[in-house]
């Protein structure tokens, strides 16, 4: 009984690790936020590998990187779930904002939410194969 308890311990203490080391090997990729475009406009990313978005606002004003289809695809990291709201993550002006994900093939649309942002310019899409 001791011996299958110790087995147990030593299962759940693997269990964090090997998740930490799949982010270790993430792919970073950049994403810049200014008015009023994303910069990639089309953001490339591999399916089913492990991707951190480094979203970055560059300008005065706030914006956000909304693409609902896409995160309701993707399998988030477990510390970023709460960065994504209503398919969307905030950016607020001079700020970063890092989410890690597995992302789902498709072609997925990519735009600002905020007032008027999309209309003048602020779109893009995500292509994931």
């Amino acid at each position: 009984m001791r011996r299958f308890a110790l087995l147990i311990a030593l299962a759940a203490l693997a269990g964090p690790a090997q998740a930490q080391d799949r982010w270790a090997d993430a792919t970073v990729v950049s994403v810049r936020l200014t008015s009023f475009d994303f910069t990639p406009e089309e953001i490339a990313l591999p399916a089913g590998r492990p991707v951190v978005l480094r979203l970055y606002n560059d300008s005065s004003g706030g914006h956000n990187f909304a693409a609902r289809d896409f995160f309701r695809a993707a399998e988030m990291r477990p510390a970023d779930r709460a960065k994504v709201v209503n398919g969307a993550v905030e950016v607020r002006s001079g700020a970063t904002v890092e989410v890690g994900l597995v992302p789902a093939a498709g072609r997925y649309r990519l735009r600002c939410t905020h007032t008027f942002h999309t209309a003048l310019g602020m779109r893009g899409s995500i292509l994931v194969r």
